[in-house]
């Protein structure tokens, strides 16, 4: 390969530039502190002969607010209940680690909760069966699911992708791909 005279100058420029730069700032270096013997023997330390600001001698003041309480952030816009907060000090968190993980459904409100029920409860359709079940139980095969009435999935969309099953006390929240129940609506 054969190399180029412009590039072979250009080679030597970066070298040279590169060495004549670290020697300027040794010797820049060497001029401050020449012929000061008083500098290189006791050099100025922060904290001696008043270099230091007086305010940085004081004892820190304590802070009026902690930073964390009971889990949560307690700094200005932090969100407050979420859910990395201890089960021991958020109710809802307390109540999702009594469910297991299979078992969690839509959330619902007790108004929507109410909906439901009324509406699927005076609805003829769907024959009532009976079947011990429960959240986290898996329905045998042979239960009937129903879809949701329209009106129903207007005002929760949340369960667009459940299904029900009608008990004569209750109505199940069933997710028609493994048969899990995922929620009960009492009365």
């Amino acid at each position: 390969m054969r190399v180029s005279l412009k590039d072979h100058i250009r080679e030597a420029l970066l070298t040279a530039a590169l060495f004549g730069s670290i020697g300027a700032a040794f010797a820049q270096a060497l001029a401050t502190n020449a012929g000061d013997v008083q500098s290189a023997q006791s050099p100025k330390v922060p904290g001696r002969d008043g270099l230091e600001e007086p305010a940085a001698r004081q004892a820190p003041q304590p802070a009026d607010t902690e930073i964390f309480v009971n889990g949560t952030l307690t700094v200005p816009n932090a969100p407050g209940d979420t859910s990395a907060t201890p089960a021991k000090f958020s109710p809802g968190n307390d109540r999702l680690d009594h469910i297991p993980i299979m078992a969690r459904g839509p959330e619902l409100t007790d108004a929507q909760r109410k909906l439901i029920l009324d509406r699927v409860m005076a609805a003829g359709g769907g024959a009532t069966v009976k079947v011990d079940a429960f959240p986290s139980a898996m329905l045998p095969a042979t239960v009937d699911m129903h879809a949701w009435p329209a009106d129903i999935l207007g005002q929760v969309p949340g369960i667009r992708d459940t299904k029900y099953v009608k008990l004569p006390d209750k109505i199940l929240v069933v997710r028609p791909e493994n048969w899990i129940v995922v929620e009960e609506i009492g009365k």
